[in-house]
């Protein structure tokens, strides 16, 4: 499926759907009102599979990273341009995670690192950051205001929307989230970016 915003007052928002009727694929335009009012009846196809032993490349600078275990990944220590886990194709990152415990958060949002890390993560086609917290727990922090950070956060956010911030709870829930979103990238990765060059982390 891909999304469509127009340039214009009406009709502004719209979709290609691509699926298949009666065994044939077909291709469907549809508006947002014909979505939410209508099924057209037809099946679509589900996103490739995640490949079997994928790898995860793990920046060199990066403490106790995780393990993946049960995941059925490869793992290599890699210095990356940006974040702390990647999936790479031709040696370069096609999705990065940055990793952050909420303390590492409010010192990178405190002395401005965060800025350039994003700043970094915007030029690879898919990134993150993942914080190893709650949103709530930002407002809790001693020797700090936790509605600056907020506040700070807030608008590196508007910056750089590329890059979403997600609060994952705890590092258990942030290396879950990891890992699909490292998977989500590779599955959607066009074509002959994908196969075996994301797979050639060695062991």
């Amino acid at each position: 499926m891909i999304d469509l915003v127009l340039d214009r007052p009406r009709l502004s928002h719209s979709q290609f759907v691509f699926t298949e009727t009666r065994g044939r694929p077909a291709i469907f335009w549809q508006t947002r009102k014909t979505a939410m009012g209508a099924n057209p009846g037809a099946r679509i196809p589900r996103a490739r599979s995640i490949p079997e032993g994928f790898g995860i490349a793990i920046d060199t600078r990066e403490r106790y990273p995780y393990r993946f275990a049960g995941r059925g990944v490869v793992t290599e220590r890699v210095a990356l341009p940006a974040g702390d886990y990647a999936v790479v194709a031709e040696k370069d990152p096609i999705a990065s995670v940055e990793r952050k415990t909420l303390e590492n958060l409010a010192t990178s949002l405190s002395d401005g690192t965060l800025a350039f890390q994003l700043q970094r993560l915007a030029e690879i086609p898919s990134a993150a950051v993942v914080v190893e917290g709650r949103y709530s727990a930002l407002f809790k922090l001693e020797h700090v205001s936790g509605a600056w950070l907020a506040d700070m956060l807030a608008r590196l956010q508007v910056r750089y929307p590329e890059v979403p911030v997600m609060f994952a709870d705890s590092r258990r829930f942030a290396e879950e989230w990891t890992y699909r979103f490292l998977a989500a990238a590779l599955t959607e990765a066009p074509e002959e970016g994908s196969g075996a060059d994301h797979q050639s982390v060695e062991p």
